[in-house]
């Protein structure tokens, strides 16, 4: 059984009791929530000279298209 797990940064829109309404999630369905924490631009945004495989590839990233491997 293969389980994945994304990150996302969403927009909270609302709180309906226990459920949250959020947007711009891009996750795939399915995918388990974990945890639930605010954005907080002093700790969540960091700089970086290096992005490890990705290094050459993300000026494609708008361009690129799912090889089919995640359904």
């Amino acid at each position: 059984m293969k389980i994945r797990i994304g990150f996302s940064i969403v927009r909270l829109v609302g709180v309906d009791g226990c459920t949250l309404h959020v947007e711009d999630v891009d996750i795939i369905d399915g995918t388990p929530l974990l945890d639930i924490k605010p954005y907080v631009p002093d700790f969540d945004m960091r700089e970086t000279d290096q992005i490890g495989w990705l290094a050459g590839r993300s000026r494609n990233v708008r361009h690129t298209k799912s090889d089919g491997r995640l359904k």
